[in-house]
Parts: structure tokens; sequence; C-alpha cells
């Protein structure tokens, strides 16, 4: 049986309670990592953010993110394709980069290379939580971390061995296998694993997909001040997407079944890894350095693109990255806690586009509808490799003037520059009709200071008050600073040239979106009901409207 709940909606002033029967025995959750990367009490974070804890998803067991996330207030999640999504927090439905997607507090993807189907890249049935802070990220958090943060947490390793396992079948081929067990404690340390098999037909024609999740995690503990903490994840990912594709009604009335965008597919294959070392210095103080690596490769033939600009991308990213932190508990009446930190990012990047050429019927009453039932692969338009770095160093400061407020301010400084190498011949060029333009080479950098400002007031144990100030932002993907050189068809050739300079020399100078953001809230726990009651002012400048 599964439990689901989906409650409430993004609004400038909103009342949200979230009960329900996955919930109703899970008292308000008293800590949360996402903000500071640190434990920290709910009653003394200045920020809004809904804890899934891994009770509730051991018991919706989601075929889907929105399953789970629907079960935070404020919080919404629109199904495209298979497991495929787009995300709600603060925000329109929208594939925009305005939301950053973590493991364990580590990016999923890099900056400039944004899915909003991310989060199927992640095993979420295996997982040990989910934390969502809706609305701009702290100083902690650098570009895209603007309607919101989504942070699905892995499984600790029990002390002990064991293994559960789950399996289902359904309608239209559907069936899925999830697998975990716990090696225990040894003289090593523990491991646990998490394995996910999905496959379905899909209820209308050519719509189904699989895919294939192995989740690692191995914490050791080299001596008593020091813990290890290594987390291998890979997922592997195929479907046809043509499910998006809307029906007529009198199709849907008398051939529902029927795909008209059946060519469209998505394959992806994503690979993280990353080892977390936390050395105990003595007198309060830790350091954290956590380096990881990063693969994520898709092959898209987006249904989206049919009427308009029809291809085949190829995309790939690797990266190598470190998160470095220092925290210091200061032994003062005020309990003042210092978090200083480096997060490095190296990540090279390729796009190859190929335009294609579909095949088509018509069906339907009197042949009104167009089918698409092919493709023929055409010449290539894009081939670029693009090498993005960003050195982004922050400092955050809490404190408590009183027993029942709690002080917290931070500033981030993010610098970041994307590197374009053209592949293929560089200039102009025509596909179809369209004239294209691509230099040998391109850059563009971006800068960003974010402050951040905070308080907590606890009128009661399980009552809280919280204001807040911070700012976020995101710099523009690397599709939109070099694929933009494209004009329309018609014309001469001389306009359509001038038309794809003026629009790739528009797009590599385009600024990073900014974001600032007022919020008040109240929270707690009654009776075993959970309310949180906001209100905020969220302000986007320099956006992109289409």
């Amino acid at each position: 049986m599964k439990v689901n709940k989906l409650i409430g909606n993004p609004f400038a002033l909103s009342l949200l309670f979230g009960a329900g029967v996955a919930q109703a025995q899970v008292e308000l959750p008293t800590v949360t990592v996402t903000a500071t990367r640190e434990e920290e009490k709910i009653s003394e974070t200045p920020i809004s953010v809904g804890v899934v804890p891994q009770q509730s998803i051991q018991i919706t067991k989601p075929t889907h993110p929105l399953e789970i996330l629907g079960q935070v207030p404020g919080v919404s999640i629109s199904v495209t394709n298979g497991e495929g999504h787009q995300t709600a927090i603060r925000q329109g439905f929208t594939t925009s980069p305005v939301y950053l997607f973590l493991e364990d507090g580590i990016p999923i993807r890099a900056t400039g290379n944004f899915n909003h189907n991310a989060l199927y890249e992640v095993n979420i049935p295996g997982a040990g939580g989910i934390e969502v802070i809706r609305g701009p990220g702290s100083a902690l958090h650098g570009s895209d971390a603007i309607g919101g943060i989504v942070n699905v947490l892995t499984k600790t390793p029990k002390v002990q061995r064991g293994q559960d396992l789950s399996v289902e079948l359904g309608e239209h081929g559907y069936r899925r296998l999830l697998v975990g067990f716990d090696t225990g404690s040894q003289g090593a340390g523990a491991l646990r694993a998490d394995i996910n098999l999905t496959h379905t037909d899909g209820w209308r024609l050519k719509t189904g997909y699989d895919r294939q999740s192995l989740n690692l995690r191995w914490d050791a503990g080299p001596d008593d001040r020091t813990i290890v903490k290594t987390i291998l994840g890979y997922t592997i990912i195929d479907q046809e997407t043509g499910a998006n594709s809307a029906l007529p009604w009198d199709l849907y009335q008398n051939n529902p079944k029927v795909n008209l965008r059946s060519p469209a597919y998505r394959k992806v294959d994503a690979f993280r890894l990353s080892t977390a070392v936390e050395r105990e210095l003595g007198q309060g103080a830790l350091l954290s350095l956590t380096p990881y690596f990063r693969s994520n490769k898709m092959e898209l033939n987006g249904s989206f693109n049919f009427t308009g600009d029809a291809r085949i991308e190829n995309t790939e990213v690797f990266s190598l990255g470190l998160l470095a932190k220092y925290r210091k508990d200061l032994n003062d009446p005020v309990r003042s806690r210092v978090i200083v930190g480096l997060d490095l990012d190296h990540s090279p990047s390729s796009r190859k586009e190929n335009k294609i050429t579909l095949a088509s019927t018509s069906i339907g009453p009197n042949s009104l509808y167009t089918q698409y039932t092919g493709y023929t692969l055409g010449d290539q338009m894009y081939n670029y490799d693009v090498v993005y770095q960003s050195a982004s160093p922050y400092v955050h400061y809490e404190m408590s003037p009183s027993e029942r407020v709690r002080l917290t301010a931070g500033l981030r400084y993010d610098n970041a520059r994307y590197e374009m190498d053209n592949i293929r011949s560089a200039g102009y060029f025509t596909v179809s009709g369209r004239e294209y333009y691509s230099p040998a080479e391109a850059s563009a950098s971006f800068s960003r200071v974010s402050p951040k400002l905070g308080a907590t007031y606890a009128f009661y144990p399980e009552h809280h008050l919280y204001v807040t100030y911070n700012q976020g932002f995101r710099t523009p993907s690397e599709s939109q600073l070099f694929r933009g050189g494209r004009s329309a068809s018609g014309g001469t050739q001389a306009t359509r040239q001038a038309e794809a300079l003026a629009l790739f020399n528009a797009s590599t100078n385009l600024k990073a979106i900014k974001a600032e953001q007022y919020e008040i809230g109240v929270r707690g726990t009654a009776d075993k009901w959970n309310y949180d009651v906001v209100a905020y002012v969220l302000t986007k400048k320099d956006d992109l409207l289409s």
C-alpha cells in the first residue's frame, strides 16, 4: 500500500499544515544539516526548511519524486515522463536552473549543466531522508539556489548485519526490485548498499523506461577523532519520452494509448563518488575535507523540440571538486560558532548536436493530427567543449545573546569562469535554412557576493519564530552562453549571418540572475500536528523571460 499526500502550493503568504498517515506519528524533526553542513536544531535554523524522515520514505516507497516531496509544505513536483519531473518551490513549474539538487551536501550536477529532471539520477527510494530549503540557500550554497534546495541524504550503515527486500508488480509491464543490505560494523567500518531496478512498458505506446541504480556508503572511524564517509552513486536510465505530448480530446476519447511523438527518448548515465573526512581537532574545532568526482552523460531527443528545432543532443560533463570546511565552537557564554570554508569545482564538458528530419503521418478524423514516427540524422549544428571553474570562499557565524534567541550571519563570494573551445569549423554555417555562428573560442566570467542574516526566537520549547534576509544567484548555463548564435529562417544570407552573430554576442554577455528574499515564519508541533506558517517576498533581477 502506498500513502501519498500532496499539500500546499508556493504562495507569497501561505498557511501550510502537514500531516497524514505516513507522518502522523512523526514529531517535528529536531535537526537539519543542509543549511550549514553541520547538524543544527530546527528551532535555531532561520530558514524555511522541510524534512522528510527515513521512516516516511520507507512507508511511501515512492516511484516518483512527487510522491515523497509532496509531503513537504510549499513543494510541488509534476510528472513529465517516467521519473522525469519539473519542480515548483517559490517558482512556477519550470525547466530553468533555479534549484540546487544535492546528495549529502554535494551538487548532483555541475553548475552550467542543470537538468530539471536531475532527481531521477538519485535513488530516492533508498534514501535515508530528504531536506528541502524553500527559497534562496544560505551563504554556504552557490549558483542555482534561488527557488530552493533539495538535499537527498544517504542511509547510514547499521551496526548490525541485515537485509531488506521489496518486490513490486503492476499493470503495463511495471516491475521494481528494491534491495538493501548492511554488512554490520567490522574492523574496516560498515557498508550499506541499496539497489533499485525498475521497468515499465508505459500505459501509452512507446512510453516505457528502465532504470538501474546502485548506492554504496562506507563509514569508518580510523580513530576516535576521525570519521571517513565514502559514497558511490550510479544510475542508468533509458526511457521513451513522448508521453508528454498532449492528446486532442477526440483522440483521448477514442485512441488514448496513441503517442504522437514516439521517436522521443532520453538516455542518462550518472556516476558520483565522494569521500568526506572529518577530524575533531579539540576544543570545539572540526576540519572537514570532501573531494568528489562526478560524471553525467545524456543523449536526448526531446519531443518538445519536434515542431521548432528537432535535434539529437549529446552532452557530457566530468567534475573534480573539493568542499573544505573548518568549524570552531567557542567556549563563551553566547555559544558562538564560526564556520569558514572553500568550495572548488573544475568541470570540463562537451556538447554535440545534430539536426534531425522527422518522418510523420496523419491520423484522426479527417487526418487532422500529425503523428511523428521516426527520424533521419542530419547535419551537425554544435560541437564544442566547455571548461567551468569556480572558487567560492565563505564564512558563517552564529551566537545566542539569550537562551531563546539565536542570531546568524553569513557571507559567500563566488568566482566562476567558462572557457569554450569550438571543435567544429569556426565561423558561419547553414543548416536547414538557418545560419549559425560559432567562433573558435569564447569565454564568460561571473562573480558575486551573497550575504545572509537570520534570527530565531523560541517562545515555547516546541514553537519558534524566525526572520531572515538572504540573497541567491545563478550563472547562465553553458547552452545559454554558447549555443545562441542561430538565426531565424528566411531573408538573405547576409541578414541571417548578421542575426546569428548578434545573438551569439548577446548570449555570451548574459548577466547572472540575482535573487533577494525577506522572510518571516513561525513553526512548531502540537498534538502530533506539525505547522509551518511563512510569509516572504522574493525578487529576481536580470532573469530571462520567454
